[in-house]
């Protein structure tokens, strides 16, 4: 989106707009009132995202919900996303990937093995 908050925030974004409307709050809290600098900025928190992400540990209940969308959101380059998010979630990407490119690639290799998503997110983050 890690990341990830980013795509990690990052990459999961795109539920509030699918989401019934009884949990809408609950997903632009999840979403969009979490500070990605936060998650990007703590390296132990960062690393349990990663790890969730990978499927080492256990999920923390944010972590399982961005893990859950993350094929969803790079397939689609967020297209479920409001302008808020898609800005949270370039912004997560422009940041993460250059501090973590080993992980962002093993992120890929699991979120996006055909390689079809990567083009299209690299061009929305640098749009």
């Amino acid at each position: 989106m890690l990341l990830l908050y980013g795509l990690c925030a990052f990459v999961a974004l795109n539920l509030s707009a699918g989401a019934p409307q009884e949990d809408l709050s609950f997903y632009e809290q999840v979403f969009e009132e979490v500070d990605p600098d936060m998650i990007l900025d703590n390296e132990r928190i960062l690393q349990s995202y990663l790890k969730c992400f990978y499927s080492e540990i256990e999920c923390n209940p944010h972590a399982a919900v961005v893990k859950k969308s993350i094929p969803e959101v790079l397939s689609t380059v967020c297209g479920k996303c409001s302008d808020k998010q898609k800005s949270i979630f370039k912004y997560s990407l422009n940041k993460f990937i250059p501090a973590h490119p080993k992980d962002w690639d093993r992120i890929l290799s699991i979120y996006d093995p055909s390689g079809e998503a990567w083009p299209k997110v690299k061009a929305f983050m640098e749009s």
